[in-house]
């Protein structure tokens, strides 16, 4: 019974100790990033990865495998999530406005925050953002609109560049596809180790995390 009270005990040492895979670190971090973010980062043993990270309106999460190269830990997601697709379901002739853009999920919900890039076949281009009923554009001041392109900026989901038919007093619907948004995309995605700190270093910056305590 000693025995196997002192494996027991020796085994919970083992799982709270920090342990090293050429020279990488594993256990259990959190976010040290300020009240406004909750993340956490498991880099197990076994070579297998978790994370998640809540930040305002974005919520992301990943599971995958890491591999180690001179200390640094390298995410990798699997499987490999399909991003967010826009598609332009469909474009008709309204009589309410000169132009009309509304953006929806695959529910018909609208979609607020949606980024746009409307040009014309002359004169500048206009740029603003939906609202959850859409966005309308009062004067079209003698121009046609020929091209439009729309993104979501939480997660960098970005359309191509949609070709509008000719004509004025346009409603343009656009539909965002989630497919697998909220799935981080790692890719060889680093994790350096510094000051006592890992570094997640994603989407053009840093998130820093600390070792969990018990």
């Amino acid at each position: 019974m000693r025995h196997a009270a002192s494996a027991i005990g020796a085994l919970c040492f083992a799982l709270g100790t920090p342990a090293f895979a050429t020279d990488c670190p594993t256990g259990d971090y959190r976010a040290a990033a300020g009240p406004d973010t909750a993340a956490g980062l498991q880099i197990g043993k076994d070579g297998h990865f978790r994370y998640f990270m809540s930040e305002g309106a974005v919520d992301e999460h990943a599971e995958g495998r890491w591999t180690c190269k001179d200390g640094t830990v390298l995410l990798t997601t699997e499987p490999t999530p399909k991003p967010a697709e826009f598609k332009l379901a469909e474009v008709t002739q309204t009589s309410e406005a000169p132009l009309e853009i509304s953006v929806t999920d695959a529910d018909g919900h609208g979609l607020a925050g949606v980024d746009f890039n409307l040009t014309f076949d002359k004169g500048e281009p206009v740029t603003g953002y939906t609202q959850e009923y859409g966005w309308t554009l009062s004067d079209l001041q003698g121009r046609a609109p020929v091209k439009l392109q729309v993104a979501e900026p939480f997660f960098g989901t970005i359309s191509p560049v949609f070709s509008l038919p000719a004509g004025r007093h346009l409603k343009i619907h656009v539909v965002l596809i989630p497919n697998d948004m909220g799935v981080a995309a790692f890719k060889d995605t680093p994790v350096t180790s510094a000051d006592g700190k890992l570094r997640l270093h994603w989407r053009g910056g840093e998130l820093p995390f600390v070792r969990r305590k018990d």
